[in-house]
């Protein structure tokens, strides 16, 4: 057989391979090098089925970090996770050292720094940064829609010296930026800015894979700022709740618990102290002549004298011990863990603290002090309202016995 007839065959052999080639890509399968070829038209015909190839490649790619992205707002996280994953992920696709993410702000007169992440030095563009938009480069950048290069950040600095964003990403290590513009529904959310420490490190290709991903990566974003902006609601209902349920506990005038916690706190004290058999020492205060401040200075010397004597108690407690206000001049504060005498000695110390210098009523100054009724619980559960009638037996005890004294039951 000659040579001529040969060569129809050889020719037939290699678009089989091609055609089963193309085959195996269009399939999924991860298809091989093509060997190279001698004859001219097979020659290019290998060289753009590699290019193909290539770009298929790359757009898997690129879906496939792009379904990571939206996985994690499908998991609910927040804005910060969402970017931690695209720093993590998009390397292979646009090349970067840093990467950083601002939010327009104040109606869109405004771009403030959100979240960054970098391999160059210490960040000097931190969250919270903020420029207005008005005369800004980046108003052209949104009104343009496009992603912007900028391959020598040093020249352009050398060309825009009033730019004080970009002398903080030359002086972080950035030669050359990225600069890409975030839209949701038609409606600027905010920018992504990849920078390289690599002069002329970003093209046109990299313009167009941002193009290709613009609107996942920024539905994915303003998702997940929504999703945190939520939690971060509930958080702050979470807390004014918790700030409506302590004043609901607190006396309006002085601060302490009011008469419900205090026996809340009471009857808790108890039982916890009566599972490890302890005594707990409950004092009942009383200020000494009470009625006379108010008949003699009025009912605003009457709040002041109450609120010093709370403040001179709540100072010598341990954090373990409490303080509330029981009725009207009378507070109860309860002592864990305790003995005759240890009790008895913390009475003696609230005595002191209130009687050794005088008080500032605002109309006068003058001495007051407190008679102290105190009560030990047994060490087993028992009332709540019989421990603290036992120190109400205790106070009128000290009160008959000449007040500014201690009387322990």
């Amino acid at each position: 057989m000659d040579t001529n007839e040969r060569k129809p065959h050889a020719l037939e052999d290699r678009l089989e391979a091609y055609a089963a080639w193309v085959g195996d890509l269009r399939r999924g399968h991860s298809a091989p090098h093509l060997p190279e070829d001698t004859a001219a038209p097979l020659d290019k015909l290998n060289y753009e089925l590699q290019l193909l190839a290539d770009v298929i490649t790359r757009r898997e790619d690129q879906l496939n970090k792009l379904f990571e992205v939206v996985h994690t707002v499908e998991r609910g996280i927040l804005v910060e996770d969402v970017l931690d994953v695209i720093f993590k992920s998009f390397a292979s696709i646009i090349p970067y050292d840093r990467l950083g993410c601002a939010f327009l702000s104040d109606g869109g007169t405004r771009l403030t720094a959100y979240w960054a992440r970098s391999n160059l030095g210490p960040l000097q563009l931190t969250k919270g940064y903020s420029q207005p938009m008005e005369g800004s480069s980046l108003q052209e950048v949104f009104r343009a829609g496009e992603p912007r290069i900028l391959n020598d950040l040093e020249s352009y600095l050398d060309a825009e010296p009033q730019s004080d964003s970009t002398r903080r990403i030359v002086a972080e290590g950035g030669r050359s930026s990225l600069t890409c513009p975030l839209f949701v529904a038609g409606r600027p959310l905010g920018v992504l800015f990849f920078t390289s420490r690599e002069k002329r490190a970003y093209g046109k290709i990299h313009q167009t894979v941002f193009r290709q991903i613009a609107e996942v990566v920024a539905t994915v974003i303003y998702k997940s700022r929504l999703f945190q902006e939520l939690v971060e609601r509930n958080q702050y209902l979470v807390r004014q709740a918790d700030l409506l349920k302590e004043d609901a506990n607190r006396d309006a005038l002085t601060g302490v618990l009011n008469r419900g916690a205090i026996m809340t706190s009471l009857e808790r004290q108890i039982r916890a102290n009566a599972a490890v058999g302890r005594t707990l020492g409950v004092i009942m205060a009383d200020i000494d002549h009470f009625k006379e401040i108010n008949d003699s200075y009025g009912h605003g010397a009457g709040d002041a004298a109450l609120r010093e004597f709370t403040r001179r108690l709540s100072a010598i407690l341990r954090q373990s011990d409490y303080l509330g206000r029981y009725g009207s001049e009378e507070f109860l504060l309860l002592v864990g863990d305790t003995n005759r005498e240890q009790v008895m000695h913390a009475s003696e110390r609230f005595r002191l603290a209130i009687a050794e210098t005088p008080f500032d009523i605002g109309a006068a100054s003058r001495l007051i002090t407190a008679s102290f009724g105190i009560a030990l619980t047994s060490g087993v559960a028992e009332s709540a309202e019989a421990v603290v009638a036992a120190a109400d037996r205790a106070l009128s005890a000290a009160k008959t016995g000449g007040r500014n004294r201690c009387v322990l039951t």
